[in-house]
């Protein structure tokens, strides 16, 4: 198998939900970091215009969104399913609600002046930071609640938590993880990293023993790697055989088309059709420095549409 590089930075929640996935299912993994804000050209190059973070690279295969990156990891390594058949549903519909409704919540309480830590290495970079998201944010069909929404919304999931865990079991669903740790676990290391709401996890006995449990997962760093470098497996790979196949009426495999998220950060990457089906969108891109790519998007999320 090609080596799994990560496109990511220190700070981004998502990313480290990646990284926890990566240390739970003893993978190894390289490590490119790229910057909190744009530009990213080699993550660019690979994606075709697609800016969210993180990406992962598996020679010239992009996948994009963690959600679709959790699928593809847990066909790797070691260790139980991320994807339990007897909780499949709940532990999807956690997940996705944590990535998105609570994700808003805990950008609102981990941007209080009182919770930031050490977020910015300098004004300067909490300027660049405010100019980039305000550009990200363009074209956005979500809403960033208050902090005293956002505070009401994490309070109830913290006590609706702390229930769960009540009977003693290690994680959410029971013995094994599921992919909803993971979406939890990123959410409430993002929200708890600048320090200034320790107490708020204190008081919950369970919810805290269960985030130790979480957080040893993400410290496995992996192997840095160049971007000049993963540009060149990229540029060196084949890209994956994709039965080609559309349920898309009137838009065929071999159609110039154009991807996106349908929430936030909507800038759209664009391709060639290979296949969209209920579970993924994936386009083949070109570009001097990789030479072809495919790149895949989950379905749940992101729409895709003729150019």
């Amino acid at each position: 198998m090609a080596e799994l590089i990560l496109h990511h930075y220190p700070e981004s929640p998502f990313s480290e939900k990646v990284r926890a996935i990566f240390g739970a299912k003893a993978l190894a993994w390289r490590s490119l970091q790229v910057s909190m804000v744009m530009p990213r050209p080699a993550t660019i190059a690979l994606t075709g215009g697609y800016r969210r973070i993180p990406v992962l690279q598996v020679g010239a295969d992009v996948y994009c969104d963690t959600a679709l990156i959790a699928e593809y990891l847990d066909d790797q390594g070691t260790g139980p399913t991320l994807f339990p058949a007897g909780q499949l549903l709940a532990a999807q519909t956690l997940a996705r609600w944590v990535d998105t409704e609570l994700f808003w919540a805990a950008v609102t309480l981990r941007f209080m002046p009182e919770n930031m830590g050490n977020f910015f290495a300098d004004p300067g970079a909490a300027q660049a930071f405010a100019e980039d998201r305000a550009n990200f944010a363009q074209g956005a069909q979500v809403r960033r609640p208050s902090v005293d929404e956002a505070k009401a919304r994490y309070t109830r999931f913290l006590a609706e938590m702390e229930a769960q865990l009540g009977d003693g079991r290690p994680y959410l669903f029971g013995a094994d993880w599921s992919v909803a740790d993971f979406a939890v676990y990123h959410m409430l290391w993002f929200i708890h990293a600048g320090g200034g709401m320790a107490d708020w996890l204190a008081s919950h006995h369970h919810a805290s023993a269960w985030m130790e449990r979480m957080r040893k997962f993400g410290q496995h760093p992996g192997k840095p790697i160049s971007a000049e470098d993963a540009l060149a497996i990229a540029h060196d790979a084949e890209p994956l055989a994709v039965e080609p196949g559309s349920d898309i009426p009137g838009l065929s495999p071999g159609s110039e088309v154009q991807v996106a998220p349908v929430d936030y950060g909507v800038m759209p990457s664009h391709g060639t059709l290979l296949r969209c089906d209920t579970n993924t969108i994936v386009i083949r891109r070109e570009h001097a420095l990789t030479d072809a790519v495919n790149v895949h998007f989950p379905r749940h999320g992101f729409g895709v549409t003729r150019n």
